[in-house]
């Protein structure tokens, strides 16, 4: 295990972060439906891996990816959809591909697919501790490279539920607290999936930030989820009409 890997790094906050919030939630059912998920998708990951290589290795995305998708759904759902939650994750990132790379978010797609096709229950574990997420994911953006998407879903999210708040008469500041840091900060920033351009990542974090606000008004079940799965498909473009 190399713990310079932000992959590790990430891994390693999760399952700490997941004790302390199974802890002040008292949810032990969540850490529960957490190891499902995230032994599922290391066995999905190991076995394609496997059927391509003929060698078993559990990568760090995987770790990841499961790990996301425990905090995303329900603890309180059956087992068997966590479980193809996850395998559908992993099969997006080995099947779903342009040009050698990933298309989707391998959590993100894995949890819409559950939403819409299984009918799973989003929670979003974890989501509103925002004194331990805002730190360490400004951390993790920092050095992943992607603190410019993070700063324009934040602006253009703050400009639209901020006219928001103004015209139904509601406290401005009080955006701040039920913006969703875990998708934010965890999801968002996914460094295959999002462009590596400098203007790129302002457009996919402004942009997703709109479509969201957009998706809301439309009452669109899971609008965080989809409006990311969508920027995924702009990333290629992004990436060449993107740079400086």
């Amino acid at each position: 295990m190399n713990i310079k890997s932000i992959k590790v790094q990430l891994s390693i906050f999760l399952m700490l972060f997941a004790l302390y919030a199974s802890f002040i939630g008292k949810d032990a059912l969540f850490l529960l439906s957490l190891g499902i998920s995230l032994i599922a998708a290391i066995g999905t990951d190991t076995f394609i891996t496997y059927l391509k290589t003929r060698k078993i290795v559990i990568t760090e995305s995987s770790v990841v990816s499961g790990l996301i998708i425990g905090y995303v759904l329900s603890s309180s759902q059956t087992w068997w959809i966590v479980v193809l939650a996850s395998a559908l994750a992993i099969a997006s990132k080995h099947l779903i591909r342009l040009n050698a790379r990933r298309i989707f978010n391998p959590a993100g797609f894995g949890v819409l697919a559950a939403t819409f096709l299984l009918g799973a229950i989003t929670e979003w574990k974890g989501a509103f501790i925002w004194y331990l997420i805002i730190p360490f994911g400004v951390y993790f953006s920092f050095k992943i490279r992607k603190l410019e998407l993070v700063a324009g879903y934040f602006i253009v999210s703050f400009i639209l539920f901020g006219s928001q708040a103004i015209i139904n008469k509601v406290n401005i500041t009080d955006i701040f607290g039920y913006l969703n840091y875990f998708f934010i900060f965890i999801m968002l920033i996914e460094p295959m999936t999002t462009p590596i351009t400098h203007y790129g990542k302002i457009i996919f974090g402004s942009g997703a930030g709109a479509l969201i606000f957009v998706l809301y008004l439309l009452g669109i079940k899971e609008a965080e989820i989809v409006s990311l799965l969508c920027f995924n498909l702009l990333t290629p473009l992004l990436n060449k009409r993107g740079r400086k």
